[in-house]
């Protein structure tokens, strides 16, 4: 009798290009990038509303360079220049626009996955929870970046092209360093914070309203009772600590209108404090949903 014989069906190995484990969160980056930039209302028109923002605030420091601003005032009362305090007014404006995309976008990433039966997918290929998690919190750090970063750091280079001398380029250098870091700042809050809404409800629609709930009304909450009963209680509002970082990291004060005295550290670290905790809660239900079906034997 002659031996047995395994003859060739057909198959053929896998000869393409193996990415290492630790890259495999580009591929969730990448395709989150590409689902946000698909339609308009997401977040092309955000984009756009933060260029303009841009344009008008350099147009008006160009013109008004010298004009003094009637509502903001440095610590000790003196009057600020238009360009010099042209920034700090503009930052809460760029803070309304990362709220919006963080509503349309970030608040709805993870419950949408779920929805959608999404996690089977992803954990069927090998993809680990941290994976998911890094990927996710990367894009929308570089969705939120082009307005909340680019927009306040483009500003800070116009102030110091507005400069006449090598002298008046040194003192206004510390602007750009405080546009990079409040541009960061309120990129961690808005990329991290509403993602922590998207892994308490297993529903796109009721995540969103959930962070327009938390932000617009328990904010709003927060803030007047940081107004009227201790200032610290104003942190919790996302919008009012990042404004009262933005005043005391330029050492500006608004004239006219009540103004916490929110502490800086207070302010970062509710910030902090609200980021931590919305990570935490992505990953118990990244973890939750890798141990459940497919993603359980993986």
């Amino acid at each position: 009798m002659s031996a047995g014989q395994i003859h060739d069906l057909g198959y053929k190995r896998y000869v393409g290009t193996r990415r290492s484990l630790g890259s495999r969160w580009t591929v969730i980056m990448r395709h989150q990038l590409a689902t946000a930039w698909k339609t308009w209302w997401r977040y092309k028109i955000w984009l756009i509303a933060a260029l303009m923002i841009t344009a008008i605030g350099a147009g008006l420091m160009y013109i008004a360079t010298d004009k003094t601003i009637q509502i903001i005032a440095g610590m000790s009362g003196t009057q600020v220049k238009f360009a010099d305090g042209a920034l700090a007014l503009l930052v809460p404006w760029y803070c309304r626009i990362g709220a919006l995309v963080a509503m349309f976008v970030g608040s709805t990433l993870v419950a949408g996955d779920v929805q959608s039966g999404a996690f089977t997918f992803y954990f069927a290929r090998s993809m680990r929870p941290r994976d998911y998690v890094i990927g996710k919190v990367a894009a929308l750090v570089i969705l939120l970046s082009l307005i909340l970063l680019a927009g306040p750091l483009l500003l800070g280079i116009l102030r110091l092209g507005l400069c006449e001398s090598t002298e008046q380029v040194l003192e206004a250098l510390p602007i750009v360093l405080k546009a990079l870091a409040v541009g960061a700042l309120a990129t961690l809050t808005y990329a991290v914070v509403p993602l922590g809404f998207s892994a308490m409800i297993a529903n796109r629609r009721y995540a969103m309203a959930l962070w327009a709930a938390y932000y617009f009304v328990v904010g709003t909450m927060a803030a007047a009772a940081g107004l009227f009963i201790e200032p610290v209680i104003g942190a919790i509002d996302l919008s009012t600590a990042l404004e009262a970082v933005t005043l005391r990291l330029f050492e500006f004060r608004l004239i006219g209108r009540h103004v916490m005295e929110i502490p800086i550290g207070a302010a970062v670290a509710s910030i902090v404090a609200q980021s931590a905790i919305a990570i935490g809660l992505v990953a118990w239900r990244v973890r939750g949903a890798q141990h459940s079906g497919i993603g359980g034997s993986s």
